[in-house]
């Protein structure tokens, strides 16, 4: 390869692994043969951050520099549509600079999830579809990581369902399936796991962990601040929220304030 990879992809029907980088070309490797087989070139002049096969009919799906997705039929070797999706830059950011670093197709074959970025200027890590458990069928998840935060949102409505921002970078997340159980690749010492019940139980092997929420639900243990928001100064004039200095609306501390919840999400 006389470019830098960036990201592979194993097609088993062909034997081919598909390495894309900083180029247009999609080199395809044949494991069988043992030998480069003639790339595929896509319209990409900055390079393919990311390439996605599909489970159910093997599209290939290639995630560009320039923000697009392209579309290629394995069979004809050719391309098949091109995505670009329309997003809403944030301050201080430029439409022209915004990628695709991550997509995922579902299992059903009919879903495609791509990301840009969480608005921290780091690329995705990990994207992941999460249908097992309590939230399956319908009102499944779709959980997102860059090197600072895991967001976890509705597959269905695009809302937001919770957080969890460890203390060290994140590398990666592995799902345990049909669970509500995932373990997290970190810059520290330990795997980070975290369990949450409203995904799907605990799997088997450590089905203790629904004990232990179940004792947690019979002992509720309220915060005073747990109907509260903490922002800081910055954020509270981005959020128009200043003239509320002194009222009983906020809660100095430290360098920020405690904002009421309901507030906050209006």
């Amino acid at each position: 390869m006389r470019r830098f990879g960036r990201d592979l992809s194993y097609h088993f029907p062909t034997c081919d692994l598909l390495v894309v980088g900083a180029g247009p070309e999609v080199y395809r490797l044949n494991l069988d043969q043992g030998r480069f087989l003639n790339p595929l070139l896509t319209d990409s002049n900055s390079g393919i951050n990311v390439c996605e096969i599909n489970p159910a009919h093997q599209l290939f799906g290639f995630g560009t520099a320039e923000g697009t997705v392209e579309f290629w039929d394995p069979r004809s070797r050719s391309r098949v549509g091109v995505l670009t999706p329309v997003v809403t830059t944030y301050e201080g950011a430029n439409a022209a600079d915004l990628e695709i670093t991550a997509l995922k197709y579902r299992n059903d074959g009919l879903s495609l999830a791509l990301v840009k970025d969480h608005q921290y200027g780091y690329e995705i890590r990990s994207l992941s579809w999460h249908d097992g458990g309590q939230s399956g069928g319908e009102g499944g998840k779709v959980i997102v990581a860059d090197k600072k935060i895991i967001k976890i949102w509705d597959r269905n409505h695009g809302n937001h369902f919770t957080s969890i921002e460890p203390a060290t970078d994140i590398n990666d997340v592995c799902l345990v399936e049909s669970s509500g159980l995932l373990f997290v690749a970190n810059e520290g010492i330990q795997i980070g796991s975290y369990y949450i019940p409203q995904l799907g139980p605990a799997p088997r092997w450590c089905s203790f962990l629904d004990n232990l929420t179940e004792e947690m639900e019979e002992n509720p243990q309220q915060s005073m601040y747990d109907d509260y928001k903490f922002v800081t100064r910055k954020e509270l004039a981005t959020l128009g929220l200043e003239h509320l200095i002194g009222s009983n609306l906020l809660k100095a501390y430290m360098h920020g304030f405690f904002v009421d919840l309901r507030l906050y999400e209006k």
